[in-house]
């Protein structure tokens, strides 16, 4: 099948669970594309992404991989885009282990729920990440330098609550530091103020991500 000139046959499935894995091949076969099972274990994210682009056109992983891997799954979607390769994550912990993928979801264009996966989901999954690696971003996706607003710092528990006018002032966010460059996290105290690419298009605050931070 063609999505936006991006040919897509065969779909590596990474997941922990093999059940998991044997779902997910039914419902490409719905699309008639090919499903390569990746039963594991996967020791080095570079082996792992360089073999998945010798021999498959697409790749679907889970995020948490446990024992099946040494990375995480977001962490594998985050390099296969920045290698310009399709791939979707598909997890269940989009919402729970938020501060895990924060990092990453720069370089995420699609999270799709685990229930959610179906052929209509996985080809428009397709289609936006497609898109996006040739550089044409969603209005969800698309990022603008924004000033983002310290409102509490917690060193208990390493995080810092913020807002952003631009995308939501009355919502305040959670952050962990360490998604910070240490210049920032120097400064941080309430009412600090500096300014990263945010996509300011997202409707749920787990969706935002946060690029190239500045101080001024």
């Amino acid at each position: 099948m063609l999505l936006d000139e991006l040919p897509i046959s065969r779909v590596k499935i990474v997941d922990d669970n093999a059940l998991a894995r044997r779902s997910l091949s039914l419902t490409l076969s719905d699309v008639n594309w090919e499903p390569i099972d990746e039963p594991g274990p996967l020791l080095s994210l570079d082996d792992f992404v360089s073999s998945s682009i010798a021999s498959v056109d697409a790749v679907i992983c889970d995020h948490r991989l446990t024992t099946y891997a040494r990375f995480s799954g977001a962490e594998a979607v985050a390099k296969f885009y920045i290698e310009k390769f399709p791939a979707i994550l598909c997890t269940a912990w989009s919402r729970a282990d938020i501060d895990a993928m924060r990092p990453y979801r720069r370089f995420i264009p699609v999270v799709l729920s685990t229930s959610d996966a179906n052929p209509d989901t996985l080809i428009e999954g397709f289609r936006i990440c497609s898109k996006e690696l040739k550089g044409e971003f969603s209005a969800v996706r698309k990022p603008w330098r924004t000033l983002i607003r310290v409102i509490e710092v917690n060193e208990e528990s390493n995080a810092i609550f913020v807002v952003i006018p631009a995308w939501n002032s009355a919502e305040i966010i959670r952050l962990t530091k360490e998604l910070l460059p240490g210049q920032i996290q120097e400064n941080l105290r309430p009412d600090f103020r500096f300014h990263a690419q945010v996509n300011l298009g997202s409707e749920d605050q787990n969706d935002l991500y946060f690029d190239q931070f500045e101080t001024d």
